[in-house]
């Protein structure tokens, strides 16, 4: 919870707009992810696929 009220602080700081955007996009790149993770893939290939998506 506390990365998505960081995550919305820095959108309205940047950009001062497009905070729910924002959480609603981190929250199902972090559903995505765990169920990755579930499927025994590892973090950091997660995070690789998702810095050259």
């Amino acid at each position: 919870a506390k990365m998505m009220v960081e995550v919305a602080k820095t959108q309205d700081d940047e950009v001062g707009d497009g905070t729910t955007t924002v959480v609603i996009i981190a929250g199902q790149l972090l559903t995505k992810a765990r169920e990755l993770i579930d499927k025994e893939i590892h973090p950091t290939i997660i995070i690789d696929g998702c810095r050259k998506a």
